[in-house]
C-alpha cells in the first residue's frame, strides 16, 4: 500500500505500518503535503521545487535524449560507411 507523495514529499509506504496507525499516518501525510504546498508558495519563485529540482530533472532528460540521438546517428553513419566499403569490395 503506497500513497503517492507530491513533488518534494515522498510517497508513503504503509506496508510496515500497523493497521491501527494507518489512518493517522495517511492523515498526517496529506497534512504534510498541504504544509509543503504552503511553504513552496512562501518561497521566491526561483527557489521553488518546480524551478530547481524539476528543472534540473527535465534538463537531464533532454541531455540524455540528445546523447542517445547522437549515438544512434553515429552508429548509423558507421554502419553506412562499413556497408559502402563492403559494397566496393564486391
Amino acid at each position: 500500500m503506497i500513497i503517492k507523495g507530491y513533488k518534494g514529499v515522498i510517497d508513503l509506504d504503509l506496508s510496515l505500518v500497523s493497521p491501527i496507525h494507518r489512518k493517522g499516518a495517511i492523515e498526517q501525510h496529506y497534512k504534510d503535503i498541504e504544509e509543503y504546498k504552503k511553504y513552496q508558495l512562501s518561497l521566491e519563485p526561483q527557489y521553488r521545487y518546480e524551478n530547481t529540482i524539476e528543472r534540473i530533472k527535465k534538463r537531464n532528460i533532454e541531455v540524455a535524449l540528445n546523447r542517445l540521438k547522437a549515438q544512434i546517428t553515429e552508429q548509423n553513419r558507421r554502419y553506412q560507411l562499413c556497408k559502402n566499403i563492403a559494397d566496393n569490395l564486391m
